[in-house]
Formats: C-alpha cells, structure tokens, sequence
C-alpha cells in the first residue's frame, strides 16, 4: 500500500472515538491483515466507497491510484460485508459525544426525532429505515440505528435522560413509548391524529381532540389537560394543544390528506379532512414551564430533522444505495452516517474550540 505525499487523514482519525482500531477487532471488521497491515487504511477505505458514488471496481482503482489502498473489489465487498457492527459501534461513540452537550438553564433539552428510508438498487419499495434524533440546541445528531423495512417508529428505541424533550410527529404518539420516555424523567411533544390513544379530561370522561378544536377559531391556542390511558400501568398525565391553521394553509393541508387517501384507493374521511385544519399536540411538559403557545413554538423547531435529512440524501446521496447484499447495503448505510457525525464535530470544533477543527498533537520529545 501506498501513501499520498499530502495526507490529511490524521485529521480525521483525531476526531475519531478513543479506541476505535480495537473496536475493529472486537467486532471482527479486521481479522487478517492480508491486504492490510492496519485497521486505518480499512476504514478511509470504506468511508472513501461511501462518498464515493461509484461501483467497487471504481472504488478500489481509485483508491489504489490516490494511495489510499490496494485491494481487490471482492476483497472490498467482503469487508464490507463484515464491517457493519465496528461502523455501528463508531457511529454510536461519536453519537456519545454529542450527548453530552451542556443543558439549557431549566435543565431541558429538546430533541427531534423521526427516520427516514433508503431504497437499493431497483427497488420499488423500502428497504432501509435510519432512526435518528437531532439535539435542537446545537442541531447535531446525538443518536441514530439503521433497521430493515419492517422496523418501527418508536420513542423508547432511542437513548433517553432525565430532561430531554422527545418532539416527533404522529406516528411516535403511542402508549408504550410515552410510557419509556416518562419513566426516564424525559418528556413528549408528539403531534396527535384524529384517531388518537384514549385519554380522558380531569373529569374523567372519555377525550376525543376533534370535538374541542372545532370551536377554535384561526390565531387562538387551546390548551386541555388530560390523562393518557395505559393498560399497564397508571394513566399519564399530560395536555393537548391545538391551533387552527389559516385557511390558504389549511386547504393546502385538506388536499394532501385527500391525496393520500387517494393513493391508497380510499375514500378520504371527513374527519382526517376536518384535523388536517389544525396542528394538534400531546405533551407531558407542565404547563408551569411553558405556555401552551410555548410548546407550539416549540414543536416547529422539529422541522430542523427534516432538513437534516435532506442534507443527507442530497449532499451525501444517503436515498439510494448501490449494494443489493444485505450485510454491504448495512455497512455502506453506516459508512455514510460516520461521514456525516466526522463533518458535524469537524465544523463544531472548528466553530467552537479552535479555527483548524481538531486538537494538536505535541510532538515527541527528541
């Protein structure tokens, strides 16, 4: 193997988690060094294939050509092949940092969380889904977990702690994880369907969102406390908001439910119609540290994840991969996410703690 004359990898394997080439033999990414005679030339090789958006024969004749490294496709493909779960371990240690950012005065930290899909080569449907929550402080993603097409959204499968404010859309509004994120001292801030979880008002009686908002007119917030129904356990207390959307927005809104249920070869509902009129939202914030409108302001911030995603499939081409094997389809997932965590703590380091973006070294004494 050959090594460029100007070589800037050091740079990044400063920014890289403290043991990470032994990681790559604990999780049996490096076995023999047949082609390699260390576990960092491996992975420049693999990051380099994942930004890389060309086919293993490219990706390995550019490498050799730049110095990188000298192997064969097929040797390529079987590392990647066995490279997932040491990406993985790199992707959550780097993701570990970013937990541990300072907290907000009143010891809260709100957290978007959502996931997005990846297609192979031809697909007509999913075939990967990456979970991922993004730190609304610092817009940094602190956790993410690639899973197949059948791996659902839920609160309780990203890592909680006491203050965090999970915020996500509908499809996180459910019992089970409500139920994690509360006995982690965390909170929820979800947006509700019509067809929400039972609850119940502080009367006791039976709560259903759609009969309260009807009577909101446009520019003013509802707010009810209610209590959250779980059949393992005690009900959760919490409150729904609800503002309703003006009417250009709002009929935008009605004709993107009407479309959906179109495509679905369904006759839309009146009721999916009428909620598509409003923002509705569950939370387990109490009402003494923000406001109803406070925690509407709050939930838009959630969009940040959205545009976190877009950077990732239009910067870094995440939508679509080129591997067709699972095992390689996982790593080369993986290999991207890494990229994408080294230029956040690149940028914040340099932002934060030094022009130049990475700690130096001192050198040895002679």
């Amino acid at each position: 193997m050959g090594t460029t004359a100007v070589d800037e990898w050091g740079v990044i394997e400063r920014l890289l988690p403290w043991g990470w080439k032994e990681a790559a033999r604990e999780k049996r990414a490096f076995r023999r060094a047949r082609y390699l005679s260390d576990p960092a030339p491996l992975l420049r090789l693999l990051l380099f294939h994942a930004v890389n958006d060309s086919g293993l024969r490219e990706s390995v004749a550019q490498a050799g050509a730049s110095g990188i490294a000298r192997m064969s496709q097929v040797a390529l493909l079987k590392r990647l092949r066995t490279s997932g779960d040491w990406l993985a371990w790199i992707g959550s240690e780097l993701c570990r940092g970013f937990r541990d950012e300072p907290r907000l005065p009143e010891g809260l930290r709100p957290r978007a969380i959502d996931s997005t899909t990846v297609q192979g080569p031809a697909a007509k449907g999913i075939d990967w889904r990456v979970h991922y929550t993004l730190d609304l402080l610092n817009l940094n993603c602190d956790w993410f977990e690639v899973g197949d097409a059948k791996s659902g959204e839920a609160l309780e499968k990203a890592p909680l702690r006491e203050g965090d404010v999970l915020i996500g859309d509908r499809n996180f509004l459910r019992v089970p994880g409500v139920r994690a994120v509360v006995a982690a001292g965390a909170h929820v801030l979800v947006r509700m369907r019509w067809c929400h979880p039972p609850m119940v008002s502080e009367n006791g009686r039976p709560f259903r969102v759609l009969a309260h908002t009807k009577w909101l007119r446009v520019g003013r917030v509802g707010q009810w406390a209610v209590r959250l129904i779980d059949p393992a356990g005690k009900p959760i207390p919490g409150r729904v908001v609800a503002i309703k959307l003006p009417k250009p927005i709002a009929e935008k809104a009605a004709r993107r439910a009407q479309r959906e249920s179109c495509k679905k070869h369904k006759r839309p509902d009146p009721r999916s119609l009428q909620a598509a009129r409003f923002v509705m939202v569950f939370t387990t914030l109490p009402s003494t540290g923000l406001n109803a409108a406070g925690v509407l302001n709050l939930y838009r911030c959630r969009w940040q994840i959205e545009l976190a995603f877009k950077r990732l499939k239009q910067l870094l081409r995440l939508g679509r991969l080129p591997h067709k094997d699972q095992a390689v389809a996982r790593s080369w997932i993986l290999a991207k996410l890494v990229v994408a965590l080294l230029l956040e703590l690149l940028y914040r380091n340099a932002r934060a703690i030094s022009p130049w973006g990475y700690h130096v070294e001192t050198p040895a004494a002679p």
